[in-house]
């Protein structure tokens, strides 16, 4: 099966729902409550970016976004995404601090058409959103590492 940022986040959904149930009694900001829904959030932009959709709900309005050294306003947001591929995250880890959570992740973007693939890294912080219905990105800084068939 091909993992793409949209079946991830299904799995992740899915998953959550059982997790819920096993941890109501978690401290609302632990790792543990808040992994599947941060994981949700960054799946669902990195989807986005490769859509060149601006999923300007994930985002803060004063998200500072860096990718390969560039500032960023407009999708796509993270490094080596562009349309025209299939984007999914490879490996993320995950701390909560109070009431922000910073996520390093490694995610792969690959066009099969044009035989080009990119690996990018990303540092992603992320804070609860006012009225409490979720989480919002507030800073992503992005990079794509080099030999992958493509540069940014």
């Amino acid at each position: 099966m091909r993992w793409t940022a949209r079946s991830a986040a299904l799995l992740l959904t899915l998953a959550g729902c059982v997790h819920m149930r096993q941890s109501r009694s978690a401290a609302p900001y632990s790792p543990g409550v808040v992994e599947e829904p941060v994981s949700a959030v960054l799946a669902a932009a990195l989807d986005a970016d490769q859509r060149l959709e601006r999923a300007d709900s994930l985002w803060d309005p004063e998200a500072t976004v860096v990718a390969n050294g560039e500032r960023r306003s407009a999708p796509p947001r993270f490094a080596g995404v562009e349309p025209g591929g299939e984007v999914a995250i490879s490996q993320s880890r995950l701390e909560v601090r109070q009431s922000l959570v910073w996520v390093y992740l490694e995610y792969r973007w690959l066009s099969l058409s044009s035989g080009v693939a990119r690996e990018g890294k990303a540092t992603v912080l992320l804070t609860p959103r006012a009225d409490g219905s979720g989480w919002r990105i507030v800073h992503a800084h992005s990079s794509t590492t080099g030999g992958q068939g493509g540069s940014e």
